[in-house]
């Protein structure tokens, strides 16, 4: 790494409506509300708010004890993503990133329809 260029190993979401779209039951709990100005809503963003969400908002107890393992699951996962990142071990990010996004899209089986 330079003195003034940074180099850095990232993951972002590159098209914000494909998370709504490929996990629409998930977004429509993690966010209730219309997105504010600049708000991030990607995958990441995503597993962040659910499990806020778990914690902190007023989910019926049904819906929040049929989900808590999995977003369990989810932040774990992201969790190691971002070691992986952070290690410069971008193979690991990648099988991460697909292991994340099977795990949401199994918790999306189990989200109240949006």
């Amino acid at each position: 790494m330079g003195k003034v260029l940074q180099i850095r190993v990232s993951a972002w979401t590159y098209n914000e409506d494909d998370v709504k779209r490929s996990w629409e039951g998930l977004s429509a709990l993690a966010w209730p509300r219309p997105p504010y100005p600049g708000e991030k809503r990607g995958v990441l963003e995503l597993v962040t708010a659910l499990e806020n969400g778990l914690g902190f908002e007023d989910w019926p107890k049904a819906v929040a004890d049929r989900l808590r393992e999995g977003i369990g699951r989810v932040g774990d996962l992201r969790n190691q993503l971002e070691q992986a990142l952070a290690d410069w071990n971008p193979r690991e990010a990648n099988r991460l990133s697909d292991a994340l996004e099977d795990a949401l899209s199994l918790l999306e089986e189990q989200a109240p329809p949006a």
